[in-house]
């Protein structure tokens, strides 16, 4: 077992971010790419990460991470990590800037502080892997959805698969935008549940976007708005 607390961890703010991916997407760079795809090239750019993990029991607590341009914690693999009680911001970049992601890794998230990430917590979709956040904080600001798991489409595998096992449960969502995007299937289940989305009336695409569609997809007794409040 690693355990982390009580600690400060800042990357740095990465500069020309955005001239980074005109230069890695654009076709007026098509020849300096060379030979190498879109994001094959982009990847390629210097990228670093707070914590990286490739074992299991990975705790950190009490907390600051901030300021990596890929990741502020990274579990390439292994499980029963626990990420708690701490304050995740400012981890963002085209493309990439994640809070918490994963590789095959499994990952237990919960009391943490979130804001301006581009995903406070994200995953390959590869399998085994799979997370539980509960009881987090999401302050919003984000370059995209808050709480993610790729799919096979992003992966490129020709599978739909997000992972083996997602639940989200009693988190309080402040952004505006979209708040979860788990795009595809699960090998055995993904729940939403007993949320609270601050700044929107009712379910939607814009709040929860599951892509495509899956029916193992579960979502329930989740609440919405301030005013007028919406549990579905």
């Amino acid at each position: 077992m690693f355990v982390l607390q009580a600690c400060v961890s800042r990357g740095r703010t990465p500069i020309g971010v955005l001239n980074i991916w005109r230069e890695s997407f654009s076709i007026l760079n098509k020849e300096k790419r060379a030979d190498l795809m879109k994001h094959e090239y982009f990847y390629r750019m210097p990228t670093a990460r707070g914590v990286n993990t490739e074992f299991d029991y990975l705790e950190i607590g009490n907390c600051e991470l901030s300021g990596w341009r890929q990741a502020a914690v990274h579990s390439v693999a292994g499980k029963e990590h626990r990420i708690h009680h701490t304050h995740i911001h400012h981890n963002q970049r085209k493309g990439l800037g994640y809070g918490i992601s994963h590789g095959k890794a499994f990952s237990l998230i919960e009391y943490n502080l979130f804001e301006w990430n581009r995903h406070s917590i994200a995953g390959s979709g590869s399998t085994p892997s799979g997370y539980i956040a509960r009881h987090n904080l999401e302050l919003g600001e984000s370059l995209s959805h808050n709480f993610d798991m790729h799919g096979g489409r992003d992966r490129k595998d020709g599978t739909n698969i997000v992972g083996s096992r997602i639940e989200i449960y009693n988190n309080t969502f402040l952004d505006r935008g979209r708040a979860i995007g788990i795009r595809g299937g699960p090998d055995e289940y993904v729940r939403i549940c007993g949320n609270w989305f601050m700044k929107h009336q009712a379910p939607c695409f814009a709040l929860i976007i599951r892509w495509p569609p899956a029916s193992s997809v579960e979502l329930g007794d989740n609440l919405y708005g301030t005013n007028t409040l919406t549990v579905q």
